[in-house]
């Protein structure tokens, strides 16, 4: 969790939006509001659940990361080892002197690519795995927000450690972030979800952010 320092206005009530430069954000609670969205962790933010408790912030990678690491560097070696020697084949075949060209084609294609293949692929999938791993580390030191059913609070623990701060439920600020940027390329749009609170004793803001895919992804988190 972050720390900043609080404003002097009382925590933003439900409905309210607030704007800034680039976009602007809309509250969600206190009181919390019914948005009618279904509740699907898009992002894999809940690590645990359960009848009575709600760990938040620590999920795990989406399976979509292993995926693209397993998928792309193989998809590279198939393009290389096979297809390729394939191609030549059929290039000695077609413009050579049939099938002795093809196959001198083919063999030479093969050889060449091959190795290039494998390293490549090894290569590929060790560089794609680095965030994977780096992202399963952080599981280790990171300690989720806990939402306890039963006694209607939220327990925090500070960026860094330190003493755990508890929250009733109706003291807990939710909003969602609505910003857009200009590029080259056009324009870019971002969403995200967020909660904090202010602590009562040292005045200070805790917020828990999160980016989202769009608008309602981020009301379903």
């Amino acid at each position: 969790m972050n720390e900043h320092k609080a404003k002097s206005d009382l925590p933003p009530g439900v409905g309210r939006s607030e704007t800034f430069p680039t976009g602007r954000l809309t509250f969600l609670s206190p009181k919390p509001l019914p948005t009618a969205a279904e509740p699907i962790d898009y992002g894999h933010v809940v690590t645990d659940i359960g009848e009575s408790c709600l760990d938040f912030g620590t999920g795990v990678p989406p399976v979509f990361g292993w995926q693209a690491t397993i998928g792309i560097p193989f998809f590279f070696f198939l393009l290389l080892a096979f297809v390729l020697p394939f191609l030549a084949l059929l290039g000695g075949f077609v413009f050579g002197d049939g099938w002795e060209d093809a196959l001198w084609g083919w063999r030479v294609t093969f050889d060449f690519a091959f190795w290039i293949a494998v390293w490549g692929g090894l290569f590929g999938f060790v560089m794609l795995s680095l965030p994977r791993w780096q992202a399963y580390g952080k599981l280790k030191s990171v300690i989720p927000t806990r939402f306890n059913r039963q006694r209607r609070e939220v327990c925090f623990v500070p960026e860094g450690g330190g003493t755990p701060i508890f929250v009733p439920w109706e003291e807990l600020v939710a909003w969602i972030t609505e910003a857009q940027g200009f590029t080259e390329y056009g324009i870019q749009r971002q969403y995200g979800f967020g909660v904090g609170f202010f602590h009562p004793d040292t005045g200070k803001k805790h917020t828990l952010e999160f980016e989202t895919y769009g608008r309602s992804q981020a009301i379903s988190t």
